[in-house]
């Protein structure tokens, strides 16, 4: 049973209240991909500060080393999202396996543990990420500390076990954040 519920409907029933997002930016740019459109981070801010008390924008992500040659790539898309968001990284993991190197980029546990350090001073915390790792994430925002909790993620990678928590598609507001 889908929890998927009109998207003003949860943006109705909790303006005015103090929220913090959390992206995880490697989720995000996967889906992206997947999806062929992404988000501008700056119509996302702006369509949060309408529905809500934005207290910030948390972007998670992994930053490459400079012999890589994804580095100035992301080094130019944290200048172009760093005025809408807080960038919280880390290096970038390689991995030899074999002959090959395996990189490996995971921020759940900071996430993570960002809600919980910050979750007494919100009412609402958004996970944009679809996936199923942050569960648990959501039982501890409700039920240990009575907050509300929605994940945001693209249609096509959300879990189907956040899928029964609230929730909403990116694809119903890509109108209002589609970066062009």
């Amino acid at each position: 049973m889908e929890k998927e519920v009109e998207t003003t409907k949860i943006l109705g029933k909790l303006k005015e209240k103090k929220v913090g997002v959390f992206c995880d930016g490697s989720n995000l740019f996967f889906a992206s991909k997947e999806n062929h459109w992404q988000i501008d981070l700056g119509k996302l801010k702006e369509f949060f500060e309408k529905c809500y008390d934005l207290q910030f924008i948390n972007y998670y992500l992994t930053i490459p080393a400079k012999n890589d040659s994804d580095y100035y790539g992301t080094q130019n898309f944290i200048e172009k999202i760093s005025p809408f968001v807080s960038i919280k990284s880390k290096d970038l993991k390689y991995i030899p396996i074999g002959s090959q190197i395996m990189k490996k980029g995971n921020m759940d546990v900071e996430i993570v543990l960002d809600v919980v350090r910050t979750i007494k001073n919100l009412d609402v915390v958004i996970i944009m990420s679809g996936d199923s790792d942050f569960l648990e994430l959501g039982k501890y925002v409700i039920k240990e500390n009575g907050k509300h909790i929605i994940y945001m993620s693209y249609e096509r990678s959300m879990s189907w076990e956040l899928r029964k928590c609230w929730h909403i598609f990116l694809e119903n507001i890509k109108e209002k954040i589609i970066l062009t």
